[in-house]
């Protein structure tokens, strides 16, 4: 019997395509080289030419074939290893080794693809396993265990045999209930079917472990929840579904002690998915309680401080700036490395009057992110316009966060990403702008108009120029009583 960890990481791998890209193998070993060639060891290169030389004494021989081919696929030489291994079906194509390995493969392939939206390249890689398939049948192959789970593999990707694949799925899970690797194909198969209402049937009438019946009907539950949550068609059905999901996948954990740790990882994932459902439709106490809840369960699970984060813009967008202040200190104490959840507390406090809030909160964000010229100039305009203090702090730091965006604008002007050059044209822009307000403040007039005139260089459009009408800085406010949406300043934001 496979390992349950290795079972939870192929469900992973079938459902998600984790780990792969168009030519995955190539993609990955690529990552370590500068020259795009994938970086081979010594041990690599003797077993290649030792590979080599087998096929060369017997080029017809199908194992040799496949032995190199997946030996070139699996170190990033994909196109050579798939070209062998399509020689290798192509002289034999009954032979189950070349089949399923060739099979494998093609659906790492259509994996990458997927994750890469290439759907059209998707499509083909499954159609070109399913003609693999097909022609190992019509040659007479003898049907096994493992070309069983390919066919279950291939069907529940290709248009029209889904029902076909879950079908099979389930005689193979029924002839070995113990398998846990077959559970888990049987989960893919159900969820790719919509075969929801008779795989729970089938587990609760199954002879299986009860702790393995627990973990499977979650994901069952799981695969219907995404596919409601993904139609919006019952937010009370989906979140009855991740509550059950819940529920049954820390009994299972409770069933069988060596699980518990991913229990309750998944319990705190299916939490964080109740929460983004409660999160659309508004209703924002629910929401932000299951996110605190799931993070607490399992502080990595990113997909729960994300929700906080994304409640909390929605609250500040909204005009309810004191809920969404306490939220994001909330959130700050939660994931105190997030330099975003520190700029967006502190603008948050900036926008509803509370000064020395927002300026610690600044100061957090650029401790964490010392060189990001946004951070910077957003911590240190609190001192010139808000605090009216230490203005020969504000002009240090200002100088510096000059430096640095004028680096990267520079480097943006030389490339092609016009998002990047927008961006750190308008941070430069910033920056300018609150330098030349500082010093004609001070009467330094001089230093105050080659600002001006640099700002009118770099963007001649900003309407704190006299000429586009001279918008003035920003005032401060008291904390509102009742908080409303005051108007933003064009400095800083997120």
């Amino acid at each position: 019997m496979r390992l349950f960890t290795a079972a939870l990481a192929a469900f992973a791998t079938l459902a998600f395509g984790a780990g792969a890209g168009p030519l995955g193998a190539l993609a990955r070993a690529q990552e370590d080289g500068e020259s795009g060639e994938p970086q081979r060891s010594e041990a690599d290169l003797q077993a290649e030419a030792e590979l080599r030389a087998a096929l060369e004494k017997d080029p017809k021989n199908v194992a040799a074939n496949v032995a190199l081919g997946q030996f070139l696929y699996e170190r990033g030489y994909a196109a050579e290893g798939l070209a062998l291994l399509w020689r290798a079906v192509g002289l034999d194509a009954k032979d189950e080794g070349a089949a399923t390995t060739l099979i494998d493969d093609l659906l790492q392939e259509n994996a990458g693809y997927v994750a890469a939206g290439d759907t059209m390249n998707s499509d083909a890689q499954v159609a070109r396993a399913a003609k693999v398939l097909s022609d190992f049948t019509a040659a007479g192959g003898v049907e096994s265990k493992a070309t069983r789970i390919r066919r279950v593999r291939v069907f529940s990707l290709l248009p029209g045999k889904e029902a076909e694949g879950y079908a099979a799925a389930k005689k193979l899970l029924t002839d070995e209930p113990a398998d846990e690797a077959l559970h888990v194909l049987f989960v893919e198969a159900a969820t790719a079917a919509k075969q929801f209402e008779d795989g729970l049937d089938f587990y609760a009438k199954g002879a299986c472990e009860p702790w393995l019946a627990a973990w499977f009907t979650s994901e069952l539950h799981v695969g219907r929840a995404h596919m409601y949550f993904n139609r919006y068609t019952d937010d009370e059905k989906t979140v009855q579904d991740y509550l059950e999901a819940e529920q049954l996948v820390l009994q299972s954990g409770r069933l069988h002690p060596q699980v518990f740790a991913a229990a309750s990882e998944r319990a705190s994932r299916d939490r964080a998915w109740r929460g983004w459902t409660r999160l659309r439709q508004d209703r924002y106490d629910e929401a932000w309680e299951l996110f605190v809840s799931a993070w607490g369960r399992d502080p990595k699970n990113e997909n729960a401080v994300a929700g906080l984060r994304y409640l909390g813009d929605r609250l500040y967008e909204s005009g309810e700036l004191e809920k969404a202040r306490e939220l994001y200190r909330q959130a700050c104490t939660i994931a105190p490395d997030r330099v975003d959840f520190w700029n967006n507390y502190a603008l948050i406090c900036r926008d509803s009057g509370h000064y020395e809030e927002s300026y610690r909160a600044y100061l957090r964000a650029v401790a964490l992110a010392p060189d990001d010229p946004r951070s910077i100039n957003d911590c240190y305009l609190i001192l010139l316009y808000h605090l009216h203090r230490d203005l020969d702090l504000a002009e240090r730091e200002f100088i510096r966060a000059e430096d640095l965006v004028r680096a990267q604008f520079t480097a943006a002007q030389q490339g092609d990403d016009e998002g990047a050059l927008a961006s750190t044209r308008s941070v430069l822009g910033d920056v300018l702008v609150n330098l030349a307000r500082l010093y004609s403040e001070q009467g330094r007039m001089q230093e105050a108009g080659e600002h001006w005139n640099e700002l009118r260089a770099v963007d001649p459009g900003r309407p704190e120029l006299p000429e586009n009408g001279a918008e003035p800085p920003p005032q401060s406010v008291p904390p509102p009583k009742d908080p409303g949406a005051p108007d933003k300043p064009a400095d800083g934001g997120r």
